[in-house]
């Protein structure tokens, strides 16, 4: 059976769902497609910014996403041993928040017939419209396809097979585990530098914490017969007995482990004929920024503003709003990550120097570059005023 609707989203993670609602919120048409049979995602952390948030106070879902969040005032970064090098408030609001709790809370803003599970995509033809073939041997067509299906995308693979996966080469594990979270712990991201090896760690609730390991890939020598549980106690073993607790407490099976990777922005489109790209699936960045999610958001929300717009050029116009903060994104967390684990001794004595004396006004400048939205309104008033 073929279907005919005017806007197709791929994928139905935080972009996605963000699109879809951006969409409702504009009385646009549209599909969502998800290839898992419930809206879901992984058991890890995520940190929100307010970029992100007041997105989300514009599509209603601010306040919800809020209170199921924890919020943060301050970054501290320190040594393995938890010596303070630099304390860095928050300009702006900054949330911890499980991404499940916000997978839920934007799929429970839509309505039922406005999505479909268990509709993996298996290919596409981009000509006049769009045309997909779905895994459970279905079509469907489409004028536009929204493209959100991350870092692996079959559509990107399919629209630009030229544009491949950077590995960073380096691997991170993820975990979460109830702690006896102190006020010192409350409100404040920690981030832990050894030099060859990081730990970072934040409160995800008033009982929960939040942690990530990262280690470079070829210092990554776990023996067959080890669980990564006693791999990581045995390679943190010289941090803070923070870091052992954490471990310690973290159940085996809720450690998450997979390889850091981007896409270098080198490429040009964002778009081609129909099918445009949000999020992961064209500008996937690593996590040093905590950003993925939050660019994903904005991503979404000006895509939703141009369609509304409905100009002869919404795709470019779209791609020259966003590519060049995006851009900046990822070459800064890409810098950020390679310069964080260092290869001797001297080289890390030279991180801790800098990171306790390179001037808090920059960290907070970069902050602020990263999650102003100020765009948004010229670009909201030109939508509205085309209406």
């Amino acid at each position: 059976m073929q279907t005919t609707d005017k806007i197709a989203i791929i994928g139905g993670g935080i972009g996605g769902l963000t699109m879809a609602l951006t969409l409702k919120k504009n009385n646009h048409d549209f599909k969502l497609f998800e290839k898992s049979s419930e809206f879901k995602e992984v058991g890890a952390g995520i940190g929100i910014a307010s970029n992100a948030l007041k997105i989300f106070d514009k599509l209603n879902v601010g306040e919800k996403i809020r209170e199921k969040g924890h919020l943060l005032k301050k970054t501290v970064l320190a040594t393995e041993k938890l010596k303070t090098l630099k304390t860095v408030p928050f300009p702006e609001e900054v949330y911890c928040i499980h991404r499940a709790s916000i997978i839920d809370t934007l799929a429970n803003e839509l309505d039922k017939d406005s999505y479909k599970l268990n509709k993996e995509v298996e290919s596409v033809e981009n000509e006049e419209s769009i045309k997909i073939k779905f895994k459970d041997n279905t079509f469907s067509e489409f004028d536009t396809l929204i493209a959100s299906d991350g870092i692996n995308s079959t559509i990107r693979k399919s629209v630009f097979p030229e544009i491949g996966i950077r590995p960073a080469h380096q691997v991170i594990w993820r975990g979460i585990t109830k702690f006896d979270i102190n006020a010192d712990l409350k409100h404040t991201y920690y981030e832990l530098f050894e030099g060859s090896l990081r730990f970072l760690f934040l409160p995800l609730n008033d009982n929960e914490m939040f942690w990530l390991a990262v280690q470079e890939k070829k210092n990554f020598s776990k023996g067959s017969t080890t669980s990564i549980k006693h791999y990581l106690l045995d390679t943190y073993s010289d941090f803070h007995p923070i870091v052992l607790d954490l471990l310690n407490k973290t159940s085996e099976s809720d450690i998450l482990q997979n390889e850091l990777a981007d896409i270098e922005p080198k490429y040009k489109g964002w778009f081609k004929n129909n099918p445009v790209f949000i999020g992961d699936s064209i500008h996937a960045t690593t996590p040093n920024l905590g950003q993925g999610a939050c660019q994903a958001i904005e991503d979404a929300y000006t895509l939703g503003l141009c369609l509304k717009s409905n100009t002869s050029n919404t795709f470019s116009e779209y791609q020259n709003i966003r590519s060049k903060k995006v851009e900046y994104i990822v070459k800064q967390s890409w810098k950020i990550g390679k310069m964080s684990l260092t290869k001797n001794r001297l080289q890390k004595t030279l991180l801790h120097l800098l990171l306790k004396y390179f001037p808090k006004r920059q960290y907070q400048k970069r902050f602020s570059r990263v999650i102003d939205i100020e765009y948004l309104d010229e670009l909201e008033n030109t939508a509205t005023n085309s209406l």
